[in-house]
């Protein structure tokens, strides 16, 4: 049996050091300035997840308070269950963002918690979307309802922040029976939605998305249907850090607007990140070699 000390030292920290900014803001903000020299830009996102206690929760809203401050900086990533969904601590941060020039993007969890992240984020956009963008809502096309979901909000909202993935959380929502059974058709769905977001920008429609797929056949089409006049400053491409290093220089010659997703944070708060990292894509396990 591995100790947790071996487990750490052999497996989980040499693929903290290669998928995250390290350990503290200031960490983050070298690999920020690292990231701008190759026009690439940051979407920051501290690490920890499902706060156990009071104490957790604290400790997190101040490190996205400091957070909000760090410049070169223009989007937030945030975890509901980090503030174990408490509605009015979420909605001082985010007034907190907003003052400092930051946008939200409000990842999607587990199954089991995602309708109240659901109902939560769409009370924030109707909140703060009214005249401009600063909340973006996560839509995983994993899901069956995923399409359903996208279309009705954009029908709906006057101003939609789109952040669109596939989902991370396979193992755990599996389960459940609310997700496609094949690959085959979440590449449908997936490829569904990114059609029907471009569809509506043509039509003038209110919308600001990030298109986030490591998958080379969507970034093809991505970059087919983009248009420079059309759809600057509306359509951004967003990938984990450390991952597809020669589509991404495929995209940023594309001018699409090219962020990466940067967590950061403990070691110890990482585990949960990585292993859904391993699940999705073992072969980042060479990293450990």
């Amino acid at each position: 049996m591995f100790s947790s000390k071996l487990v750490k030292n052999i497996l989980i920290k040499p693929l903290y050091n290669h998928f995250t900014a390290g350990e503290s803001i200031k960490t983050l903000q070298n690999k920020i300035i690292e990231l701008n020299t190759q026009k690439l830009y940051p979407i920051a996102d501290y690490i920890k997840e499902f706060s156990k206690n009071d104490q957790d929760i604290k400790k997190s809203f101040h490190e996205y308070l400091n957070l909000a401050n760090v410049k070169e900086l223009d989007y937030i990533a945030i975890k509901l269950s980090t503030f174990n969904f408490d509605y009015n601590l979420i909605n001082t941060l985010i007034c907190y963002f907003l003052a400092t020039n930051k946008k939200i993007l409000i990842d999607a969890e587990e199954v089991l918690y995602q309708d109240k992240i659901n109902d939560m984020t769409n009370s924030y956009i109707e909140k703060y979307n009214k005249n401009n963008i600063h909340i973006y809502k996560t839509y995983q096309m994993y899901r069956k309802d995923g399409m359903k979901t996208l279309e009705n909000d954009l029908n709906n909202f006057t101003n939609v922040g789109i952040k669109l993935v596939r989902g991370a959380y396979l193992k755990a929502d599996s389960p459940s029976g609310l997700l496609f059974k094949t690959k085959k058709e979440t590449d449908m769905s997936y490829i569904s939605g990114v059609d029907l977001i471009f569809d509506k920008l043509n039509n003038s429609k209110t919308i600001k998305s990030f298109i986030c797929t490591h998958n080379s056949y969507n970034i093809k089409q991505m970059i087919k249907r983009y248009n420079k006049e059309l759809h600057k400053d509306k359509i951004y491409h967003a990938s984990l850090y450390g991952f597809i290093k020669e589509d991404t220089q495929k995209i940023i010659q594309s001018e699409i607007k090219t962020y990466k997703y940067l967590p950061y944070g403990n070691i110890e708060d990482a585990v949960p990140y990585l292993t859904r990292r391993i699940y999705e894509n073992p072969k980042i396990l060479r990293y450990c070699l």
